[in-house]
Formats: C-alpha cells, sequence, structure tokens
C-alpha cells in the first residue's frame, strides 16, 4: 500500500494542470489564444487576448506567476484601444527584458489591414512603456501569437502570416477564403524588424470550407546545431514545416511535416536540460482542435516520440504555448472551449520522464 501511495504521488508530481484564468461570464468571459514564458526573475508571465460578454472589442492582459504555475496575479491590462480590436499576442524575453507584440485590426475587422502593436519592459514585467506599432512591410499580418526567440548570434526571431489578398488589395470575405503566407521577423533590437522568407503552398485534402488556404501562424525553434525549424499551420490534415541553415534569411520549400492536424497552430520548444531534444505541443487530431497533446524529438522535428495527453475535453483545447522552468520542468497554456461559449486559459506542467514514459 505504501509503495502504491508514493507511486500516485510520484506521478502527479510528474504532471499538474490548472487555470491562469477561469471564465468568470462578464470581463473576462472569452480568454483566447494565450503564450508563456519564463522572465530573467524565474517567474512565470502569461498573456492572452481577453472579451468580455457581449462585448466587440478584445484586450490583451497579462499574469503572473512566482510559484510554478500554481497561482497567478490578477489579471492586468497591456494593450487595448477604444475602437480597434487588440489580439493574437506574443512574448520575447531576453533577461530581463520583455517584449509583448500583438495584431491590432478594424472593428469590425475587414481582413484588409492589421498592425502590429508593441510593448516593452526592462525589469521583468514591473513597468511597460506606451503600446506603439512595429512596422511589416505587408497588409494584413495575423499570426504572429507563437513566442519569439534569441538566436544563438544574439539577434531575435519571430514568426509571421499575411493574406495574399490584401496584398493585391482585395479582401477576403471570410476565413476559409483566405490565402496565407509566412516568413520570419529578423531583429537586434526586438523594435526594428526586417522580413524573410515566403512560405506558401496549397494543402492537396483541405478538410473544411472554412479552413485556411496556404500556410500560416508559424512556430520556430533553433537545433542544436544551429537549424531553424518552422512548423506552420495548414487547411489540410498534416502541418507543414519549412528550415534554414542561414539564421532565417532563407527558407527550404515547406513541406508536409509528420505531425498530424488541421487549421490549428503547433508551439515547440528547445530544451534547455537536453540541448539535443526539442518538444512539441499540438492538436493531434485531422479534424478537431482536440486532443492537445505533447511529444519530444531527437532529431530535429523529423520523428517524434508518441504523444501524451495534454487535455481532451471533447471541445476545443488549443493554440498552445510553452516555456521551461529552471529545474527543467516543461509549461504549456493553452485555450479551452467551455459548454457555455466561455473560455478558461488552462496549464500544464509536466516532466520529460511522463512525457516519454511508456503508456
Amino acid at each position: 500500500m505504501l509503495i502504491s501511495l508514493l507511486a500516485l504521488s510520484l506521478a502527479a508530481a510528474d504532471f499538474e494542470t490548472g487555470a491562469v484564468v477561469k471564465s468568470d461570464g462578464q470581463t473576462f468571459h472569452r480568454n483566447t489564444i494565450p503564450q508563456v514564458a519564463r522572465l530573467g526573475d524565474g517567474r512565470l508571465f502569461s498573456v492572452w487576448w481577453g472579451i468580455g460578454k457581449g462585448a466587440s472589442l478584445g484586450h490583451i492582459y497579462g499574469a503572473f506567476s512566482a510559484d510554478a504555475a500554481k497561482t497567478w496575479t490578477a489579471p492586468k491590462r497591456l494593450i487595448s484601444d477604444a475602437t480597434f480590436i487588440s489580439g493574437d499576442p506574443n512574448i520575447l524575453v531576453d533577461g530581463n527584458k520583455v517584449w509583448v507584440y500583438s495584431t491590432r485590426v478594424r472593428n469590425p475587422n475587414d481582413i484588409r489591414k492589421a498592425w502590429t502593436m508593441m510593448i516593452h519592459s526592462k525589469d521583468n514585467g514591473a513597468t511597460w512603456t506606451e503600446a506603439k506599432e512595429i512596422f511589416i512591410p505587408r497588409q494584413y499580418t495575423p499570426g504572429k501569437q507563437h513566442n519569439a526567440i534569441r538566436l544563438r548570434d544574439g539577434s531575435y526571431a519571430m514568426g509571421i502570416s499575411w493574406d495574399l489578398w490584401a496584398e493585391k488589395g482585395m479582401a477576403a470575405r471570410t476565413e476559409g477564403e483566405m490565402d496565407l503566407a509566412s516568413g520570419l521577423l529578423l531583429s537586434t533590437d526586438g523594435e526594428n524588424w526586417t522580413l524573410h522568407g515566403a512560405l506558401h503552398a496549397q494543402a492537396e485534402d483541405k478538410i473544411r470550407p472554412s479552413y485556411t488556404n496556404g500556410l500560416c501562424e508559424p512556430s520556430i525553434v533553433q537545433l542544436a546545431g544551429g537549424e531553424i525549424l518552422m512548423i506552420l499551420r495548414s487547411g489540410g490534415s498534416r502541418h507543414f514545416e519549412a528550415r534554414s541553415r542561414d539564421g532565417g534569411v532563407t527558407w527550404s520549400r515547406a513541406v508536409p511535416s509528420s505531425l498530424t492536424g488541421s487549421n490549428t497552430p503547433t508551439a515547440l520548444w528547445s530544451s534547455e536540460t537536453n540541448p539535443s531534444e526539442i518538444l512539441a505541443v499540438w492538436n493531434n487530431n485531422p479534424l478537431n482542435r482536440w486532443p492537445l497533446v505533447t511529444a519530444l524529438s531527437s532529431d530535429g522535428g523529423r520523428k517524434w516520440t508518441a504523444p501524451r495527453v495534454l487535455a481532451n475535453p471533447g471541445r476545443q483545447a488549443s493554440y498552445p504555448g510553452l516555456t521551461q522552468l529552471p529545474d527543467g520542468t516543461f509549461v504549456a497554456v493553452w485555450q479551452e472551449n467551455l459548454a457555455d461559449g466561455g473560455r478558461d486559459i488552462r496549464w500544464a506542467k509536466f516532466t520529460r520522464d511522463w512525457l516519454v514514459a511508456a503508456k
């Protein structure tokens, strides 16, 4: 009996889950598209797009955890506008410096023009600058909600997408009419970015009319040898991938990935404790945005361990973010739909041993 209880205790410590913010049916009715990062002082920082019940505008909120995700501070509004919608946030961390970026669109969204906004902190999020626009030489630019990363040469990299119709002065009427391309933004200061690459491919097996065309919402990771791997959302039954061997300036042709999933993004992370390993979190389902799973690769994302389930509520659990604690434990966040139309931001904390354990 004692042995069994000890085993249960260890299993619980290997995998834990909870909420960053729960739907309250009011100001935080729908909490969506989160990200998470570990700050220079060791705390966790999560951002997301919050929409009140019955509201049309969304705002960017953030919260902090000083106890490895178990509890979170009250949400703080970080980026908002009285007229435009602010959504799709992501984070860049370099030491005590933190940047938060978000996409701003008209209300209602006409899929013609989007602006990227940025705030910056030099003290681990204690104080922030006012929001300012970051110039990107494209018209409608969603799909940069995955965290930017610091490359080994000290520069910064962030994935970006843009709609090809908007570049021609036209607007898609729905998301299913959009035709998206993706590339990589590079910067040395987090404020001035240059765009590289134009990855585009059409899935031969688009699953549903409402799913996007082309490739969007790229996530990136730098592998141990310096190569950058990009995983992209597509409207077919598989994610796509591309690789760069020159720091993100030029890219291989985008091809279907080994990861099953449709019309949803993937989170990537390079393990800080095992440099040859990377992690992915994604929806391992060609039809629905559940279950949300994680797996590990030791060969640069070509082969993956058997997926372990983080969440499988039978409804949407998607848009993951991923980071790592100093002790090597991984922390993922995601949005999860509720039966009443609300949406929580959930988290899971898990060890490498749990991830690779035989099922």
